[in-house]
């Protein structure tokens, strides 16, 4: 049948590629590898002790010089997602900023982050197994309840929309930047990439509603 749809309210992700090139082995050498008590470490639980965030709380580009221009074209790009495909008329700042080190048989629980408008992650070392799945924001609302039925979740779309989908799995590479809205729930199950590394970033605006500074 010959039809139109469009997308209400539509939940964006947003890619950009940067050059990541000496970010992991920094890492490894000053972050990571110099052993010293300095490196704010999150184990996220004994039972999940594979999974480290590194100085999670903070923002790695305050803490390391070297990064400094890592984290402004990291924050270039946030902008170019805020304000040409948002259509926000200010711009964005970096609240915090950390590393995240999983090792093979860790996950990441499926969580959301507060205080903060856009977040996002930048992978610095992956490969064919790395993902993260994003959990649709209008399932489990407690005043608008979705009926699922999972075996039709599960099934294509003959035109190849996605408007049924309760999650999302992305597969990252090297140097890919993902964007998304602080209240959409992400994680990733048990890890199979060795070394997995990454880092996540959350980011408030400079300005509410071009009048409020911040």
């Amino acid at each position: 049948m010959k039809h139109e749809t469009v997308g209400l309210f539509a939940q964006p992700l947003t890619k950009v590629t940067l050059d990541v090139t000496g970010v992991a082995e920094f890492f490894d050498n000053h972050v990571h590898g110099n052993g010293e008590t300095k490196n704010k470490v999150d184990i996220e639980s004994i039972s999940n002790s594979g999974l480290r965030h590194y100085h999670n709380d903070e923002n790695v580009f305050d803490i390391y010089p070297e990064l400094k221009d890592f984290g402004d074209r990291i924050l270039n790009a946030a902008n170019f997602v805020y304000q040409e495909i948002l259509n926000h008329n200010t711009t964005l700042r970096i609240t915090n900023a950390w590393f995240n080190e999983c090792d093979i048989g860790s996950e990441q629980f499926t969580h959301n982050h507060c205080n903060s408008i856009i977040s996002g992650t930048i992978y610095l070392r992956t490969d064919e197994n790395t993902s993260i799945n994003f959990k649709s924001p209008f399932t489990n609302m407690d005043f608008a309840p979705s009926l699922v039925d999972y075996p039709d979740i599960r099934r294509p779309n003959k035109y190849g929309y996605n408007y049924h989908f309760t999650n999302v799995t992305v597969s990252p590479s090297n140097g890919d930047c993902l964007f998304w809205g602080s209240h959409i729930n992400h994680g990733y199950p048990p890890n199979k990439t060795p070394g997995r590394l990454s880092l996540s970033f959350n980011m408030l605006p400079t300005t509410f509603n071009c009048t409020y500074k911040v």
